[in-house]
């Protein structure tokens, strides 16, 4: 029986730190400057193939972020001051109480 390899079109974050040798940290930063997209799928976050090599490729220009709801939908959570999914958590720093 002949085993077919099938190539990933994207990848967890600690995939993506091997398949890169990026650090885990510097990737989440990446993705929170918007440097490097990624797609919340369920709960799970993916970087695709394509835009890791790009990444690579292109060293660290920004690019547009993927978008994670309709212009619409986010526009109705503004106006109605609804938090969606998108709010950033805030940590304090490290030696900090």
């Amino acid at each position: 029986m002949a085993t077919e390899s099938i190539d990933k079109i994207s990848y967890r974050i600690d995939e993506a730190v091997k398949a890169s040798g990026l650090g885990r940290s510097f990737l989440y930063e990446k993705m929170a400057e918007g440097a490097l997209r990624s797609v919340k799928v369920g709960g799970r976050r993916l970087i695709l193939r394509r835009d890791l090599l790009a990444f690579i490729d292109g060293g660290s220009s920004v690019k547009e972020p993927a978008p994670q709801t309709s212009p619409v939908a986010h526009e109705a959570k503004v106006a109605s001051g609804q938090r969606g999914s998108w709010a950033q958590l805030e940590l304090p720093l490290r030696g900090q109480k």
